[in-house]
Parts: C-alpha cells; structure tokens; sequence
C-alpha cells in the first residue's frame, strides 16, 4: 500500500486544461499539428466509446475558500448568453475539422460554478452542443453544482437533458457542514 502511495504523491497538472501546461511547447506549435491531432483523437475515440468533453464555465457570484479555478466573480449574468455563444463558436471550429458526427460518451460541467448560468441558458449550451454530435447510450454526463444557487430548477432542466451525477464541492473545515 505504502508503494501506491508513494507513486502518487507527486504533484500533477490541474485537469482544467489539455495538453495539460508541462506539455505546452510554443515554439514547436503549428495550427496543423493541433488540427491533425484534433481530428486523429476524434476519430480514434469515435470507434471506441466515444469523445468526453470538458467545458469550462468560469463564472461564480462570490469566491469560495479552496478555489483554485480559473473564474471570474460578477454577480453580472448579462455574461451569460455571450460565452455560451463563444463555447457554441469554438464547438463548430471543431466540427468543421470533422468529416463525422462525434459521439460524446462523456461531458462534464466545470468552473466557476456552472449553476451561475441559468436553468434556460444551460439548456441553450447542452442543446447546442448535441446540435450535430451523438449523445452515447451510456453517456455519464455531470457537472459541479455549488449549493448556494443550485436551484430544483437547475436540477430538473440538468436531469432531463440527461445529466446523471453532480459534484458539490464541500469547501469547508466545519464538521457540522
């Protein structure tokens, strides 16, 4: 046991972001090395199970102790429509280098605090996103939800899009909570 332990108690790269930073090379970065790559990993997981996606809503209404995320606090919602129109955007940059519909086996809801967006708005993203993708039999679909603005309305409009597991993250050294 003590081995296990030791082989993973190294420092690793946040999930938030791939190639994950130790495997960023500038200078060797070309637009068709990232397109070949792109298109090569789709493909490869299309005829396995499938691609996992990870969208990133950077958005909170207030910090939270433990954060470590890339956001961005505003209690502004206007910003809602706007990256969700962004994330749409790069969506169909990726679907153009396609010459097959992809089939998501897994999409995850990260931030930020994914439930910032409105019931309605998250509705828009998830439809937009299956727009011209497969959504798997078995997709695990999930996101993270903070307590604080997780609305049963979030939870309901999350459910029948197909979203199966959350995440609350307890940031807190109350026993109580």
């Amino acid at each position: 046991m003590s081995s296990l332990v030791q082989k993973y108690n190294v420092a690793g790269p946040r999930y938030t972001s791939y190639p994950t930073v130790p495997y960023w090379e500038e200078n060797s970065f070309t637009k068709s090395d990232w397109e070949s790559s792109v298109i090569k990993s789709i493909k490869e997981s299309n005829q396995k199970e499938g691609i996992s996606l990870y969208i990133h809503l950077p958005f909170c209404e207030a910090m939270c102790t433990f954060c470590g995320c890339n956001k961005r606090i505003t209690v502004n919602h206007n910003v809602e429509l706007p990256y969700i129109s962004n994330v749409l955007k790069e969506w169909s940059l990726y679907l153009a280098l396609l010459d097959e519909t992809p089939i998501i086996s897994e999409l995850h809801l990260g931030g930020g605090t994914p439930t910032f967006f409105s019931p309605e708005n998250l509705q828009i993203l998830i439809d937009g996103i299956f727009k011209n993708a497969h959504k798997a039999k078995n997709a695990a679909l999930s996101y993270e939800g903070h307590p604080n603005n997780t609305t049963k309305e979030h939870l309901k409009t999350l459910f029948e899009l197909g979203f199966n597991r959350v995440s609350y993250g307890v940031q807190d050294y109350n026993l109580e909570v």
